[in-house]
Protein backbone atom coordinates (compact mmCIF):
# COMPACT_ATOMS: atom_id res chain seq x y z
CA UNK A 1 0.00 0.00 0.00
CA UNK A 2 0.78 3.83 -0.95
CA UNK A 3 1.59 5.93 2.23
CA UNK A 4 -1.69 7.93 1.17
CA UNK A 5 -3.34 4.88 1.54
CA UNK A 6 -2.29 3.86 5.00
CA UNK A 7 -5.20 4.59 7.68
CA UNK A 8 -2.31 7.02 9.75
CA UNK A 9 -2.53 10.84 10.59
CA UNK A 10 0.31 13.11 10.78
CA UNK A 11 0.71 15.79 13.28
CA UNK A 12 4.00 17.61 12.85
CA UNK A 13 6.66 15.08 13.43
CA UNK A 14 4.32 12.63 14.64
CA UNK A 15 2.99 9.50 12.88
CA UNK A 16 -0.45 8.71 14.30
CA UNK A 17 -1.58 5.12 13.40
CA UNK A 18 -5.61 4.68 13.04
CA UNK A 19 -5.74 1.61 14.59
CA UNK A 20 -8.34 -0.69 14.41
CA UNK A 21 -10.48 -1.65 17.74
CA UNK A 22 -13.50 -2.83 18.97
CA UNK A 23 -16.08 -0.38 17.55
CA UNK A 24 -14.73 -1.96 13.80
CA UNK A 25 -15.42 -5.71 14.41
CA UNK A 26 -18.94 -5.78 12.96
CA UNK A 27 -17.43 -4.58 9.73
CA UNK A 28 -14.24 -6.88 10.35
CA UNK A 29 -16.75 -9.70 10.70
CA UNK A 30 -18.71 -8.65 7.76
CA UNK A 31 -15.91 -8.43 5.34
CA UNK A 32 -14.73 -12.09 6.67
CA UNK A 33 -18.62 -13.17 5.72
CA UNK A 34 -17.97 -11.59 2.30
CA UNK A 35 -15.04 -13.63 1.70
CA UNK A 36 -16.09 -16.81 2.59
CA UNK A 37 -18.56 -16.18 0.15
CA UNK A 38 -16.21 -16.33 -2.64
CA UNK A 39 -14.89 -19.67 -1.81
CA UNK A 40 -13.84 -21.28 -4.86
CA UNK A 41 -14.32 -18.28 -7.23
CA UNK A 42 -12.15 -16.79 -9.52
CA UNK A 43 -9.58 -14.52 -7.91
CA UNK A 44 -10.27 -11.56 -10.14
CA UNK A 45 -14.04 -11.86 -9.18
CA UNK A 46 -13.18 -11.50 -5.41
CA UNK A 47 -10.52 -9.02 -6.17
CA UNK A 48 -13.17 -6.03 -7.55
CA UNK A 49 -15.64 -6.91 -4.95
CA UNK A 50 -12.29 -6.06 -2.24
CA UNK A 51 -11.34 -2.84 -4.33
CA UNK A 52 -15.01 -1.23 -2.65
CA UNK A 53 -15.66 -0.78 0.67
CA UNK A 54 -17.47 -3.43 2.91
CA UNK A 55 -19.57 -1.20 4.49
CA UNK A 56 -19.90 2.52 4.10
CA UNK A 57 -19.67 3.91 7.39
CA UNK A 58 -16.40 2.39 8.57
CA UNK A 59 -12.86 3.90 7.30
CA UNK A 60 -12.37 2.82 3.69
CA UNK A 61 -8.42 3.15 4.69
CA UNK A 62 -8.89 0.84 7.65
CA UNK A 63 -11.09 -1.46 5.51
CA UNK A 64 -8.45 -1.81 2.43
CA UNK A 65 -5.69 -2.82 5.19
CA UNK A 66 -8.08 -5.37 6.55
CA UNK A 67 -8.98 -6.87 3.23
CA UNK A 68 -5.19 -6.44 2.32
CA UNK A 69 -4.10 -8.77 5.81
CA UNK A 70 -7.26 -11.09 4.60
CA UNK A 71 -5.87 -11.67 1.05
CA UNK A 72 -2.60 -13.26 2.90
CA UNK A 73 -4.08 -15.90 4.14
CA UNK A 74 -6.35 -17.23 1.26
CA UNK A 75 -5.09 -19.70 -1.26
CA UNK A 76 -5.46 -20.37 -4.96
CA UNK A 77 -5.22 -23.32 -7.65
CA UNK A 78 -5.78 -24.66 -11.25
CA UNK A 79 -9.45 -25.56 -11.67
CA UNK A 80 -9.51 -26.44 -15.18
CA UNK A 81 -9.83 -29.40 -17.28
CA UNK A 82 -6.64 -29.72 -18.39
CA UNK A 83 -3.25 -28.51 -17.89
CA UNK A 84 -3.82 -24.66 -18.79
CA UNK A 85 -0.29 -24.89 -20.79
CA UNK A 86 -1.07 -27.65 -22.87
CA UNK A 87 -4.16 -26.04 -24.23
CA UNK A 88 -2.30 -23.03 -25.37
CA UNK A 89 0.16 -24.62 -26.83
CA UNK A 90 -2.58 -26.79 -29.24
CA UNK A 91 -4.58 -23.57 -29.66
CA UNK A 92 -1.74 -21.50 -30.81
CA UNK A 93 -0.41 -24.26 -32.78
CA UNK A 94 -3.74 -24.70 -34.66
CA UNK A 95 -4.38 -20.35 -34.59
CA UNK A 96 -1.21 -20.27 -36.46
CA UNK A 97 -2.73 -22.31 -39.06
CA UNK A 98 -6.17 -20.65 -39.29
CA UNK A 99 -7.54 -17.29 -40.11
CA UNK A 100 -10.52 -17.14 -36.77
CA UNK A 101 -10.23 -17.17 -33.12
CA UNK A 102 -13.59 -18.92 -33.43
CA UNK A 103 -12.46 -21.66 -36.13
CA UNK A 104 -9.02 -22.68 -33.68
CA UNK A 105 -10.68 -22.85 -30.71
CA UNK A 106 -13.25 -25.38 -32.11
CA UNK A 107 -10.33 -27.44 -33.76
CA UNK A 108 -8.39 -27.29 -30.43
CA UNK A 109 -11.53 -28.27 -28.55
CA UNK A 110 -12.24 -31.44 -30.50
CA UNK A 111 -8.42 -32.74 -30.91
CA UNK A 112 -8.10 -32.25 -27.03
CA UNK A 113 -11.45 -34.07 -26.87
CA UNK A 114 -12.99 -31.07 -24.91
CA UNK A 115 -15.72 -28.38 -25.11
CA UNK A 116 -15.48 -25.19 -26.42
CA UNK A 117 -16.26 -23.56 -23.43
CA UNK A 118 -13.87 -25.63 -21.58
CA UNK A 119 -11.14 -24.65 -23.90
CA UNK A 120 -12.47 -20.68 -23.53
CA UNK A 121 -12.30 -21.62 -19.89
CA UNK A 122 -9.18 -23.45 -19.53
CA UNK A 123 -6.94 -21.22 -21.98
CA UNK A 124 -5.83 -18.83 -19.24
CA UNK A 125 -7.12 -20.43 -15.98
CA UNK A 126 -3.81 -20.10 -14.52
CA UNK A 127 -3.26 -16.44 -14.65
CA UNK A 128 -3.36 -15.21 -11.04
CA UNK A 129 -6.96 -13.83 -11.14
CA UNK A 130 -8.41 -16.79 -13.01
CA UNK A 131 -7.03 -19.08 -10.25
CA UNK A 132 -9.68 -20.14 -8.02
CA UNK A 133 -10.12 -18.70 -4.13
CA UNK A 134 -9.28 -21.10 -1.31
CA UNK A 135 -10.84 -19.31 1.72
CA UNK A 136 -8.76 -21.55 4.80
CA UNK A 137 -11.44 -23.67 7.71
CA UNK A 138 -10.40 -21.42 9.93
CA UNK A 139 -10.03 -17.63 9.68
CA UNK A 140 -9.63 -15.13 12.40
CA UNK A 141 -12.14 -13.63 14.12
CA UNK A 142 -12.53 -10.08 13.84
CA UNK A 143 -10.40 -9.23 16.97
CA UNK A 144 -7.68 -11.02 15.34
CA UNK A 145 -7.86 -9.63 12.36
CA UNK A 146 -8.10 -6.10 13.85
CA UNK A 147 -4.51 -7.54 15.59
CA UNK A 148 -2.90 -8.66 12.68
CA UNK A 149 -4.29 -5.38 10.48
CA UNK A 150 -2.48 -3.37 13.46
CA UNK A 151 0.84 -5.64 13.46
CA UNK A 152 1.00 -5.24 9.43
CA UNK A 153 0.34 -1.50 9.62
CA UNK A 154 3.33 -0.71 11.97
CA UNK A 155 5.58 -3.32 9.97
CA UNK A 156 4.72 -1.42 6.73
CA UNK A 157 5.96 1.99 8.17
CA UNK A 158 9.02 0.15 9.44
CA UNK A 159 10.15 -0.46 6.26
CA UNK A 160 10.30 3.00 5.96
CA UNK A 161 12.39 4.09 8.94
CA UNK A 162 16.20 4.86 9.02
CA UNK A 163 16.57 3.85 12.37
CA UNK A 164 14.89 3.07 15.81
CA UNK A 165 15.35 2.77 19.44
CA UNK A 166 13.55 0.62 21.82
CA UNK A 167 13.54 0.56 25.10
CA UNK A 168 13.13 -2.76 27.12
CA UNK A 169 11.86 -4.25 30.36
CA UNK A 170 11.25 -8.15 30.96
CA UNK A 171 12.11 -10.45 28.31
CA UNK A 172 14.56 -8.71 26.34
CA UNK A 173 17.05 -11.30 25.71
CA UNK A 174 14.37 -13.31 23.62
CA UNK A 175 14.19 -9.82 21.62
CA UNK A 176 18.04 -9.02 20.88
CA UNK A 177 18.24 -12.80 19.98
CA UNK A 178 15.28 -12.63 17.60
CA UNK A 179 17.56 -9.39 16.52
CA UNK A 180 20.69 -11.01 16.39
CA UNK A 181 19.43 -14.35 14.44
CA UNK A 182 17.64 -12.18 11.73
CA UNK A 183 21.07 -10.05 11.11
CA UNK A 184 19.99 -6.81 11.98
CA UNK A 185 22.47 -4.14 12.53
CA UNK A 186 21.87 -3.25 16.54
CA UNK A 187 23.66 -1.78 19.18
CA UNK A 188 22.17 -3.38 22.77
CA UNK A 189 22.88 -0.95 25.69
CA UNK A 190 22.42 -1.72 29.22
CA UNK A 191 20.92 0.01 31.87
CA UNK A 192 20.15 -1.70 34.72
CA UNK A 193 20.22 -5.64 34.10
CA UNK A 194 20.40 -7.63 31.18
CA UNK A 195 16.96 -7.62 30.99
CA UNK A 196 16.78 -4.01 31.21
CA UNK A 197 18.39 -2.78 28.02
CA UNK A 198 18.13 -0.43 25.52
CA UNK A 199 17.96 -1.78 22.02
CA UNK A 200 19.17 0.30 18.75
CA UNK A 201 18.54 -0.41 15.23
CA UNK A 202 19.40 0.75 11.76
CA UNK A 203 16.70 1.31 9.65
CA UNK A 204 16.41 0.06 5.99
CA UNK A 205 16.51 3.67 4.99
CA UNK A 206 19.81 3.83 5.96
CA UNK A 207 21.23 1.07 4.22
CA UNK A 208 22.40 1.38 0.39
CA UNK A 209 20.73 -1.90 -0.52
CA UNK A 210 18.57 -5.19 0.26
CA UNK A 211 16.33 -2.12 1.94
CA UNK A 212 13.33 -4.93 1.37
CA UNK A 213 14.94 -7.60 2.80
CA UNK A 214 16.10 -6.05 5.57
CA UNK A 215 12.71 -4.43 6.10
CA UNK A 216 10.86 -7.63 6.26
CA UNK A 217 13.80 -8.57 8.72
CA UNK A 218 13.33 -5.45 10.84
CA UNK A 219 9.42 -6.04 11.18
CA UNK A 220 9.69 -9.36 13.26
CA UNK A 221 10.78 -7.20 16.03
CA UNK A 222 7.10 -6.56 16.51
CA UNK A 223 5.64 -9.81 17.47
CA UNK A 224 8.61 -10.79 19.62
CA UNK A 225 8.06 -7.05 20.99
CA UNK A 226 4.62 -7.51 22.29
CA UNK A 227 5.79 -10.22 24.49
CA UNK A 228 8.32 -8.32 27.01
CA UNK A 229 6.58 -7.20 30.36
CA UNK A 230 7.04 -3.05 28.31
CA UNK A 231 8.19 -1.67 25.40
CA UNK A 232 8.79 1.78 23.74
CA UNK A 233 9.71 1.90 20.42
CA UNK A 234 10.53 4.94 18.59
CA UNK A 235 11.51 5.04 15.14
CA UNK A 236 12.54 7.61 12.77
CA UNK A 237 11.40 7.32 9.34
CA UNK A 238 11.14 8.54 5.78
CA UNK A 239 8.24 9.85 4.69
CA UNK A 240 9.19 11.28 1.17
CA UNK A 241 11.25 14.26 1.39
CA UNK A 242 10.31 15.00 5.04
CA UNK A 243 11.35 12.97 8.50
CA UNK A 244 8.56 11.99 10.96
CA UNK A 245 8.75 9.49 14.15
CA UNK A 246 6.71 6.91 15.26
CA UNK A 247 6.30 5.71 18.83
CA UNK A 248 4.62 1.71 19.51
CA UNK A 249 4.44 1.10 22.89
CA UNK A 250 3.00 -1.63 25.58
CA UNK A 251 -0.50 -1.68 25.07
CA UNK A 252 -0.54 -0.82 21.59
CA UNK A 253 -3.23 -2.99 20.19
CA UNK A 254 -0.84 -4.98 18.05
CA UNK A 255 0.15 -8.20 19.96
CA UNK A 256 -0.09 -11.18 18.13
CA UNK A 257 -2.82 -14.18 20.27
CA UNK A 258 -0.11 -16.52 20.08
CA UNK A 259 3.98 -16.62 20.97
CA UNK A 260 5.85 -15.96 18.04
CA UNK A 261 7.48 -19.33 16.80
CA UNK A 262 11.21 -19.41 18.43
CA UNK A 263 13.81 -19.03 15.81
CA UNK A 264 17.21 -20.50 15.30
CA UNK A 265 19.74 -20.44 12.63
CA UNK A 266 20.57 -23.48 10.67
CA UNK A 267 24.30 -21.85 9.79
CA UNK A 268 24.89 -21.66 13.57
CA UNK A 269 23.25 -24.95 13.88
CA UNK A 270 25.84 -26.60 11.61
CA UNK A 271 28.46 -24.53 12.82
CA UNK A 272 28.53 -25.94 16.19
CA UNK A 273 28.61 -29.51 14.69
CA UNK A 274 31.21 -28.66 12.36
CA UNK A 275 32.76 -26.93 15.01
CA UNK A 276 32.96 -30.01 17.40
CA UNK A 277 34.53 -32.31 15.01
CA UNK A 278 37.38 -29.57 13.73
CA UNK A 279 37.89 -28.80 17.49
CA UNK A 280 38.35 -32.00 19.61
CA UNK A 281 40.39 -29.80 21.78
CA UNK A 282 38.42 -26.95 22.64
CA UNK A 283 35.55 -26.66 24.55
CA UNK A 284 32.73 -25.03 22.95
CA UNK A 285 30.16 -23.15 24.09
CA UNK A 286 27.03 -22.13 21.95
CA UNK A 287 25.44 -18.84 23.29
CA UNK A 288 27.54 -17.35 26.18
CA UNK A 289 26.91 -14.40 28.65
CA UNK A 290 26.66 -11.47 26.92
CA UNK A 291 29.86 -9.09 27.58
CA UNK A 292 29.59 -5.92 28.85
CA UNK A 293 31.74 -3.45 27.11
CA UNK A 294 30.85 -0.06 28.84
CA UNK A 295 27.62 0.45 28.85
CA UNK A 296 27.27 -1.98 25.45
CA UNK A 297 26.25 -5.40 25.38
CA UNK A 298 28.06 -7.65 22.88
CA UNK A 299 26.67 -11.05 22.35
CA UNK A 300 28.98 -13.55 20.74
CA UNK A 301 27.32 -16.77 19.02
CA UNK A 302 30.22 -19.30 20.60
CA UNK A 303 33.04 -19.21 22.89
CA UNK A 304 36.14 -21.52 22.17
CA UNK A 305 38.63 -22.26 24.85
CA UNK A 306 41.60 -24.77 24.66
CA UNK A 307 40.90 -27.62 27.12
CA UNK A 308 44.46 -27.79 28.07
CA UNK A 309 45.31 -24.25 27.73
CA UNK A 310 42.15 -22.02 28.87
CA UNK A 311 44.11 -18.75 27.71
CA UNK A 312 43.84 -19.57 24.51
CA UNK A 313 39.96 -18.23 23.98
CA UNK A 314 38.24 -16.96 21.27
CA UNK A 315 34.51 -15.80 20.87
CA UNK A 316 32.72 -15.90 17.36
CA UNK A 317 29.89 -14.11 16.06
CA UNK A 318 28.02 -14.82 13.44
CA UNK A 319 27.00 -11.68 11.39
CA UNK A 320 23.92 -11.23 8.99
CA UNK A 321 23.62 -7.72 7.78
CA UNK A 322 26.63 -5.86 8.19
CA UNK A 323 28.56 -2.16 6.61
CA UNK A 324 32.09 -1.77 7.34
CA UNK A 325 31.13 1.05 10.04
CA UNK A 326 29.31 -1.66 11.53
CA UNK A 327 32.07 -4.14 11.45
CA UNK A 328 34.33 -1.42 13.01
CA UNK A 329 32.43 -0.16 15.97
CA UNK A 330 31.46 -4.03 17.09
CA UNK A 331 35.52 -4.64 16.65
CA UNK A 332 36.12 -1.74 18.71
CA UNK A 333 33.74 -2.60 21.49
CA UNK A 334 35.24 -6.16 21.56
CA UNK A 335 39.08 -5.26 21.82
CA UNK A 336 37.98 -2.62 24.70
CA UNK A 337 37.31 -5.77 26.81
CA UNK A 338 40.47 -6.87 28.33
CA UNK A 339 41.92 -10.45 27.03
CA UNK A 340 38.78 -11.00 24.26
CA UNK A 341 39.78 -11.79 20.67
CA UNK A 342 36.98 -12.02 18.45
CA UNK A 343 36.44 -13.62 15.21
CA UNK A 344 33.39 -12.37 12.56
CA UNK A 345 31.70 -14.78 10.28
CA UNK A 346 29.86 -12.54 7.57
CA UNK A 347 27.09 -13.44 5.39
CA UNK A 348 28.79 -12.71 1.60
CA UNK A 349 25.33 -12.31 0.18
CA UNK A 350 24.54 -9.35 3.44
CA UNK A 351 26.74 -6.54 2.86
CA UNK A 352 24.47 -3.67 2.48
CA UNK A 353 27.06 -1.07 1.80
CA UNK A 354 30.79 -0.49 0.48
CA UNK A 355 32.18 -3.94 0.19
CA UNK A 356 35.79 -3.17 1.60
CA UNK A 357 36.32 -4.53 5.41
CA UNK A 358 37.97 -2.65 7.81
CA UNK A 359 41.69 -2.94 8.61
CA UNK A 360 43.01 -5.88 10.90
CA UNK A 361 38.88 -7.56 11.42
CA UNK A 362 39.18 -11.11 11.87
CA UNK A 363 36.71 -12.27 9.46
CA UNK A 364 35.56 -15.60 7.92
CA UNK A 365 33.18 -14.93 4.43
CA UNK A 366 30.43 -17.50 3.98
CA UNK A 367 27.71 -18.47 1.67
CA UNK A 368 25.12 -21.10 3.53
CA UNK A 369 27.98 -22.49 5.53
CA UNK A 370 31.03 -21.36 7.59
CA UNK A 371 33.94 -23.13 6.90
CA UNK A 372 35.22 -25.03 10.13
CA UNK A 373 38.67 -25.11 8.59
CA UNK A 374 39.05 -21.53 8.54
CA UNK A 375 38.04 -21.45 12.06
CA UNK A 376 40.80 -23.41 13.01
CA UNK A 377 43.46 -21.34 11.42
CA UNK A 378 42.49 -18.33 12.75
CA UNK A 379 42.77 -20.03 16.07
CA UNK A 380 45.76 -21.65 15.77
CA UNK A 381 44.67 -24.91 16.47
CA UNK A 382 47.41 -27.25 15.49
Amino acid sequence: MRLDQLPIRISGRDVLPAYLGAADRPWLRALLERVEAFNGARWRELNEVLRHPVVDHAPARKQALAALVLRKRLGGRVRTAAPPATVRAEVFRIAAEEGSRAAAMGRAAVALGMSAAEIEDTLFGDLPGERVVVVPALLPSPADLAAEANLHLCKMLLARASGLEVALHGNARAVVRLARLRGLLCVVERRDTNEDVTLRVSGPMALFRKTALYGRALGTLLGALSWSDRFLLTAQLQLGETGAELRIASGDPIDPRSEPRRYDSAVEQRLARDLGRALPDWHIVREPEPIAAGKVLVFPDFSLTHRFDPQRRWLLEVVGFWTPEYLTRKLERYRSVAGVRIIFCIDAALGVGDEALPAGCPVVRYRRRVDPLAIVRLVGAR
